[in-house]
């Protein structure tokens, strides 16, 4: 799935979300809400369909 959402918003945004995520909940916990919401911010793209073929159980 994070292949995918690399190849759908770009390999320098995708390291950049990755490690802005990390930096925001290094001492915290990581929801999935709080992934897609940060995914979300990083790009212009709107992931919603992404979000809907790509689960997070």
């Amino acid at each position: 799935m994070l292949h995918d959402l690399e190849r759908l918003i770009g390999p320098a945004t995708m390291a950049a979300l990755l490690r802005s995520y990390a930096k925001a909940n290094w001492y915290s916990v990581a929801t999935r809400t709080s992934f897609k919401s940060a995914a979300q911010t990083s790009t212009a793209i709107d992931l919603g369909e992404f979000w809907t073929t790509h689960t997070i159980p």
